[in-house]
């Protein structure tokens, strides 16, 4: 897992994760002509808790558990085979020059030695573009939340899981079981996924492994569902775990990770945010629709019955280790749910850039995301067995997950996950429907974020810019608003009316509304969107969305 620590005091902040993850002995690495800086590191580093930091060049104490490396790629590259735990901590603009991936365990990026600008944006760029490759349809065409001038921003991202996406992607899936020692997988799916015979083709390329399968998970699992395929995994003699389905099962997955890693038998104990230990099992995702990004983000969703409430799990642990995104399982979805998981993927990338916790990272993944959805989304309603169009809609779909993992998200995910679990719709149906009624609520917050995605969400190259090039910020923000309500609308129409217009599409009446507002105040996500929410405000934004 990498960790990118940004803005200041950001050494002292490496000094709290080196204790974290148990660090007793790390030790500061430079190259001949950084010494002074790198000691300049070291006293920031220590200033913690007084602990002298040895400070080498190539000679590194044998007993040093966690290197620290004071430089740039040459020090990561040196230093690629040592079995350590490792950061890398730029100690210049210039150190951040073929920084185009995550090749250390941190990167730490501190306001005393970086400054905001040019070099940073170019950064973040790069890093993004390894984290989420293109597609082959161009480059960025707008760069978003310059730097230049501003003061280093402060903000902490990571990711986990290692992608494998294209047309075969599934081909690489027995090297990978190999690589991982896995010879007894159970693999979690639903009834969905077995009559559409894409578990006969996952299963075809595994080989004669002792496979065991559950394919009995639920549009809305609940605790009881992950503690029952738990005792299935120990029960059968498992050694490792494949998620393959949607939103639902990958989240019922992340659960039984969750269990079988810690021997728990029960789900709720790990309820809340960055309690969860590092997690052994070795566990695959195989996402077969492109909305929730799941096989990307940190987060898990199950519902507790007991409580009517869907349950937040946190933790950068409990992402999985491996996913693997084929174009080609994507190609018999339904043309509804293509529709309606496309718009979850939209509010994915829209939150992830207009609520609290968004950065520079989350801002250029989502940004991306978006141009994606708005390119290929309903061209692929259209030809659903074009692989081009599924392979873009799985890399925004993941782009939006990476994004919104490291930001959070807010309103339309707080309703949302209420509504999911009150009256069981599923997730990317509903906030297809609270997304633009939540972006006018923000609208006086976020209005000049709303003006910068108008670029992404409506094309405005070649002959369509002109008349929009006189538009003012104002005009634009309300416009990306307009666009995804006629965006909903042409979805309607394209799929017979199945892609939902308003909760009455969703058969959710007024009678749910108060206890819908009531579960959305205890949601987590809650506290990072823009406006302060009451129950009043959300009662009247459902309201807005009849």
């Amino acid at each position: 897992m990498t960790h990118l620590l940004c803005g200041r005091g950001m050494l002292a902040q490496l000094h709290f994760e080196l204790e974290l993850i148990g660090s007793k002995r790390p030790a500061i690495m430079h190259m001949a002509r950084d010494r002074r800086k790198a000691l300049r590191a070291a006293r920031l580093l220590s200033r913690v808790d007084g602990r002298s930091i040895p400070v080498c060049r190539q000679d590194v104490p044998a007993d040093s558990d966690f290197l620290i490396l004071a430089g740039g790629r040459t020090l990561a590259d040196m230093t690629a085979h040592d079995p350590r735990r490792r950061a890398l901590v730029p100690l210049g603009d210039s150190d951040l020059d073929g920084l185009d991936e995550p090749l250390v365990d941190f990167l730490v990026l501190d306001a005393s030695f970086i400054s905001a600008g040019s070099h940073l944006d170019d950064f973040f760029d790069s890093f993004c573009r390894f984290l989420a490759p293109e597609t082959g349809e161009g480059g960025f065409r707008h760069f978003v939340s310059g730097l230049a001038g501003r003061r280093l921003p402060t903000f902490r991202f990571s990711t986990k899981t290692k992608v494998r996406a294209g047309d075969s992607a599934l081909n690489q899936l027995p090297r990978l079981l190999d690589e991982k020692r896995i010879c007894r997988p159970l693999l979690m799916t639903d009834t969905g996924i077995v009559n559409a015979g894409i578990l006969e083709t996952v299963r075809s390329c595994m080989g004669d492994r002792d496979v065991e399968v559950f394919d009995g998970i639920p549009q809305d699992s609940s605790l009881a569902m992950v503690n029952d395929i738990s005792r299935i995994y120990n029960d059968t003699d498992r050694d490792g775990l494949i998620a393959l389905g949607g939103g639902s099962v990958l989240d019922t997955g992340k659960g039984v990770y969750l269990n079988v890693s810690t021997g728990s038998d029960d789900l709720s104990n790990w309820a809340g945010s960055d309690i969860i230990p590092e997690l052994k099992v070795p566990f695959i995702a195989i996402p077969t629709t492109s909305g929730t990004g799941s096989e990307m983000t940190k987060a898990a969703v199950i519902y507790n019955p007991l409580i009517k409430r869907k349950m937040l799990f946190i933790s950068s642990n409990l992402a999985p280790d491996e996913a693997i995104l084929d174009s080609r399982l994507t190609a018999t979805l339904p043309p509804h749910i293509t529709s309606v998981t496309g718009m979850d993927a939209l509010s994915h990338a829209v939150e992830a850039y207009t609520c609290l916790g968004k950065n520079p990272i989350s801002d250029r993944l989502a940004y991306r995301a978006i141009e994606l959805l708005r390119d290929h989304l309903e061209p692929c309603l259209s030809d659903p067995g074009n692989l081009t169009h599924r392979r873009a809609l799985a890399t925004a779909s993941n782009m939006a997950g990476t994004a919104f993992s490291n930001s959070m998200v807010g309103m339309v995910h707080s309703i949302g996950h209420s509504v999911g679990a009150i009256c069981h719709i599923p997730h990317g149906a509903c906030k297809s429907v609270f997304l633009p009624a939540a972006l006018e609520y923000n609208f006086s917050v976020i209005e000049p974020l709303l003006s910068e995605l108008y670029h992404a969400i409506v094309d405005t190259v070649g002959a369509a810019a002109e008349p929009l090039a006189n538009l003012n910020d104002t005009q634009r923000a309300h416009g990306m608003v307009l666009a995804i309500r006629e965006w909903n609308s042409r979805l309607k129409e394209a799929t017979d009316g199945r892609h939902p217009g308003g909760l009455d599409d969703l058969m959710v009446g007024e009678e749910h509304y108060d206890e819908i507002a009531r579960t959305a105040l205890g949601d987590a996500s809650i506290a990072y969107n823009p406006v302060e929410l009451r129950y009043q405000d959300i009662l009247e934004v459902l309201s807005r969305c009849r």
